[in-house]
């Protein structure tokens, strides 16, 4: 994978897309996952239809998705929407559930963008 677009420690794969889905920039296991890419829009897309008395649009900041062996975390900045997938193993075994916060520098837009990732189970932030 390409080290100069490592985000976060345990990334094994990161999609960046444009606000409508198009994929900019991919790699590691998701290089070219346009499938991974339409599965996670409609999943953004379902969440501008959860009734607004429920839970507002704009308090959604970040939306991680758990699994046993890897995670994927999703924010949207800039109108880009990016994503990450973490690996939880290290040496074999799972890592401990930790927090960790790295930034993007998106030289196409000439800005930084903050990219957290939690171990926990499926959140909305």
């Amino acid at each position: 994978m390409d080290k100069d677009k490592l985000i976060v420690p345990n990334q094994i794969g990161y999609l960046i897309l444009k606000d409508d889905g198009a994929v900019l920039e991919s790699g590691g296991e998701l290089k070219n996952d346009e499938r991974s890419a339409d599965v996670i829009m409609g999943l953004l897309n379902l969440t501008e239809s959860i009734d607004e008395n429920f839970m507002p649009n704009s308090s959604c900041e970040r939306i991680t998705i758990d699994y046993e062996h890897h995670s994927y975390t999703i924010c949207m900045s800039n109108r880009r929407i990016y994503i990450v997938k973490l690996s939880k193993l290290h040496n074999g075994a799972t890592t401990s559930s930790s927090s960790s916060t790295s930034v993007y520098n998106d030289a196409t837009e000439g800005s930084n963008t903050n990219v957290a990732s939690t171990s926990s189970n499926t959140v909305m932030a």
